[in-house]
């Protein structure tokens, strides 16, 4: 469980290619570090590397993390603009980019709250600006730091879910949600006023990403949701290793 400098990982996998995966976060977090690592992992922190086209080139799977408002700009919405908080431009920039990237090269994704909104913009969907202002507060997403509330499953996806019930409390910190949604992507989850609340992508477009509008990073591991989501990304890097290595 480490994060390095890009140097160093070279170095590194010279020797241990075939032993080690490489996970790129796209800001990394002590959280998301705990949650997905295992003993052959090793974890690289985008936010904080220059080379980002090196980087990209070590990728086993990509995750796309939680944190600020994506710029509605990036989606032609002005009117959200106002709706938003501080926009962090070069994360806007990075994100798509590893997006594009794991996209092409069949790359396993997960997005994470921030993540999963990216998936949908970057793919030709729209974001809601503000939930509370535009759908209400019949279902509290966040109120002075985060909450639960239920979702409820409306697709059937054992990459998320592997518990037979309807609905599910899951962990919430976010004023923004999908709104329209991108082609590419089937919803799967959605809070009781109808925010999206999980998503993947059509598997004829991509072989694994899913999204999440909560924080399993967050749930604890013994959370059933905590340990589908990530046995389920590390069967995939298992799979792309093997297809690579034949």
């Amino acid at each position: 469980m480490k994060i390095i400098i890009i140097l160093l990982i070279f170095l590194f996998s010279c020797n241990n290619q075939d032993n080690n995966k490489f996970i790129i976060l796209s800001k990394a977090s002590d959280s998301y570090i705990k949650w997905i690592s295992d003993e052959k992992t090793i974890i690289l922190d985008a936010y904080t590397i220059k080379n980002t086209d090196s980087l990209l080139s070590l990728a086993d799977g990509i995750i796309l993390t939680g944190g600020e408002d994506i710029n509605p700009l990036e989606y032609n919405d002005t009117s959200n603009i106002k709706l938003c908080g501080p926009i962090n431009y070069k994360r806007d920039t990075l994100e798509r980019k590893l997006f594009e990237y794991a996209f092409k090269n069949k790359i396993p994704l997960i997005g994470v709250c921030r993540g999963m909104q990216m998936m949908n913009v970057a793919t030709g969907g729209t974001l809601y600006g503000d939930i509370p202002s535009e759908i209400g507060n019949e279902v509290i997403h966040r109120f002075n730091g985060e909450v639960n509330h239920e979702i409820v499953l409306c697709d059937t996806s054992s990459l998320i879910f592997s518990s037979k019930k309807d609905t599910i409390v899951v962990n919430s910190f976010h004023h923004q949600g999908l709104k329209k949604i991108s082609p590419f992507l089937r919803v799967i989850a959605r809070a009781f006023d109808g925010v999206p609340e999980a998503v993947v992508m059509d598997k004829d477009l991509h072989p694994y990403m899913i999204a999440v509008q909560f924080h399993p990073e967050r749930l604890g591991k013994e959370n059933q949701i905590y340990q589908t989501i990530k046995s389920s990304f590390h069967k995939q890097l298992r799979i792309n290793r093997h297809k690579r290595n034949f």
